[in-house]
């Protein structure tokens, strides 16, 4: 497994970016709608880390959870991975599916899959 990205809750990923870029991160893709998720994403990147910030498009939208408890925040870490349908199912072995397998829009219809382990939280991983 690689790390793909750290995904980053926030309210405005307009207001967001603009804070990153104090920092040197550069946007790197456009704003993503995923009406699965129900959120926008966009990604961006510094010194070869790249960060997926991730706003809610409505009510329903998971990421509310996360900003009503403790507001912006770095929240999941994704990784790729070979061979994804056998990952997928030693993790579910291991680990509680927060998202079963979909495809996703920021990642060209790729699948991805969250789980949560109570020792470190909140991991994604995605098709290679």
């Amino acid at each position: 497994m690689k790390i793909e990205h750290i995904g980053y809750a926030v309210r405005s990923i307009e207001k967001a970016l603009k804070e990153f870029e104090k920092f040197g991160y550069e946007k790197i893709t456009e704003v993503i709608v995923d009406e699965i998720q129900r959120v926008k994403i966009c990604f961006i990147q510094k010194d070869g880390v790249k960060i997926e910030l991730i706003e809610p498009i409505d009510e329903q939208s998971p990421i509310n959870g996360i900003l009503k408890k403790v507001g912006p925040t770095a929240y999941h870490v994704c990784y790729t991975v070979e061979n994804f349908e056998e990952r997928v199912s030693k993790l579910e072995k291991e680990y509680i599916t927060l998202v079963k397998p979909v495809k996703a829009s920021a990642f060209n219809g790729k699948k991805i899959a969250f789980f949560y382990s109570g020792e470190i939280g909140v991991f994604e991983i995605v098709e290679f």
